[in-house]
């Protein structure tokens, strides 16, 4: 589970009065964007998982140690070249491919022939091979991620100051949700994406390689947790179970957004990361159960989710 009191600094010293004082104003709206900042993050993970159970149908358990290849691969590529630049481009990369090769390999046999538990196992063992596999080659100890160099400092956003890397992180995982909504609604491959998402046999009997789609979801799928991955790096530190760690929550962002919708993935990561946040400035150890707790209430009022619609990406 994500210890949000190693990620952000919740601890609130000299207790709440109202009005709020100006130190106290700057407090709540740091924590405000650390909730967004953590939101969005979410919502890359939680896009992978959306498109990839939208169209392939399959819940991918090994999603969070996707990200965890992707953030160590991008870590190695820093340590050895100093640029956090080419490790990003050589985490989407790597996780690309390895997302081509579990579906190509392995997931491609069990469409249509056996059921979603038995695709789950599958995944959970790949999850499993993949962890270990980076223990293997990195170790256990955690890896320092630092900032890069061009993202040191903060920026004056005039109530206060924040991180400038933080910054970078919304901003990005900001344009890459564009893009990736862009792509699905405005491109002729992202429009048969959507499409196979509704009919899977209409777009087969149009002629169209639907194989070669669900190859490409899954190896888009996995490249965005391994965005997130390195974006998460140098705030979370690479370690063996970042992966699991942030899977977990996606998951409930998944669920509560409602399963393959894509506006509700963002709004769900977005509310997800804010009350995680704003539940620890008071009460840190609740800041996990208050998710799980909305999860609920959201499922009891609504059984697919806040927008979802069943098979289907919004």
């Amino acid at each position: 589970m994500i210890e949000l009191s190693t990620v952000f600094n919740t601890a609130f010293q000299g207790g709440l009065t109202f009005p709020a004082t100006p130190l106290q104003t700057q407090y709540y709206a740091t924590q405000l964007f650390n909730g967004l900042m953590l939101g969005m993050t979410l919502v890359l993970v939680s896009l992978g998982l959306t498109i990839i159970f939208g169209l392939l149908g399959v819940i991918n358990f090994a999603h969070g140690d996707i990200l965890l290849v992707g953030t160590y691969i991008a870590w190695t590529v820093q340590s050895a070249t100093g640029s956090f630049v080419f490790a990003i481009v050589a985490a989407v990369v790597g996780t690309f491919l390895t997302g081509i090769v579990i579906e190509r390999t392995l997931l491609r046999y069990t469409y249509g022939r056996y059921d979603a538990l038995l695709q789950l196992l599958l995944t959970f063992g790949i999850a499993e091979f993949l962890r270990g596999g980076v223990m293997l080659v990195w170790g256990q100890s955690g890896k320092n991620f630092p900032n890069p160099a061009w993202a040191q400092g903060a920026v004056d956003l005039v109530l206060f100051s924040y991180p400038l890397y933080r910054v970078f992180v919304i901003v990005v995982a900001g344009l890459l949700i564009v893009a990736l909504y862009l792509f699905l609604n405005w491109t002729d491959l992202g429009l048969l994406i959507r499409a196979g998402t509704q009919d899977r046999d209409m777009v087969d009997a149009l002629g169209i390689d639907v194989s070669r789609i669900y190859l490409l979801v899954f190896g888009i799928g996995a490249a965005l947790a391994g965005i997130a991955g390195v974006l998460i790096g140098p705030i979370r530190a690479a370690h063996p179970t970042l992966g699991i760690e942030l899977l977990i929550p996606a998951f409930v962002v998944v669920v509560v957004g409602g399963l393959g919708s894509f506006r509700g993935t963002i709004i769900a990561g977005i509310l997800i990361g804010e009350l995680q946040v704003l539940t620890g400035m008071f009460y840190s150890q609740a800041a996990e159960v208050v998710v799980f707790l909305f999860m609920a209430i959201v499922l009891l009022v609504r059984p697919r989710g806040l927008f979802g619609k069943e098979g289907v990406i919004e």
